[in-house]
């Protein structure tokens, strides 16, 4: 009974969370991904947990994931916090969000491709790196026996529609936040020329 009531709560609240976009599902390609996302990692879920935040009125829940491994667009070593909404605290104390990845999905030691934008508030004050476009915005990895590490596709309206290596995932990414830089702005002509615009800006998320 109180689990249900709990998912009554969370079926009021939706509306609110469908106004965050990067809480909501979306149909994307991987350029429209690129350009809302703030970032992209591939790496290992090497942790895992659920909060739970008070707004005075009810309980929020949130799951956060800890990827350990290399930034999509700049191959650099990064760890970084990832979260989505909702999770159990205890069997009884949570709620379960239809929108959010299976829980096969963010096993530790799954390794990952996951998009993501900050948020200083999904809900009852928390703030963080929210999943881009919730399960939208994570992709499962698998290993051929050649040894290649392909991306799984989860078809059409996702990022990755179909399996692709991640080396030709992370090219294409990196082409296409090249192109948006350039385009945005005199930037300079190549991708490590507007990373080094980008972090000459000490306001900006990559300085």
């Amino acid at each position: 009974m109180l689990k249900q009531l709990r998912l009554l709560c969370l079926a009021a609240a939706l509306p609110f969370a469908a106004s965050l976009a990067s809480a909501s599902i979306e149909r994307l390609t991987l350029r429209q991904m690129v350009e809302k996302a703030d970032k992209g990692i591939y790496g290992e879920i090497v942790g895992k947990r659920v909060d739970a935040i008070s707004d005075g009125i009810e309980e929020h829940y949130y799951t956060t994931l800890t990827i350990s491994g290399t930034d999509l667009y700049e191959g650099t070593a990064r760890t970084v916090s990832v979260a989505f909404r909702g999770g159990f605290v205890t069997e009884d104390r949570g709620v379960w969000n239809s929108e959010a990845p299976s829980e096969d999905d963010v096993a530790i030691g799954n390794r990952i491709v996951a998009f993501y934008k900050w948020s200083d508030d999904m809900g009852g004050g928390f703030a963080g790196n929210a999943l881009y476009a919730a399960h939208g915005g994570l992709f499962r990895t698998f290993e051929t026996r050649k040894g290649a590490r392909i991306v799984q596709g989860r078809g059409t309206g996702y990022a990755v529609p179909a399996n692709r290596t991640l080396q030709s995932l992370e090219a294409d990414a990196r082409r296409l936040l090249d192109a948006e830089l350039f385009q945005s702005g005199d930037w300079g002509a190549t991708f490590e020329d507007t990373l080094a615009f980008v972090r000459s800006r000490p306001d900006h998320p990559l300085a």
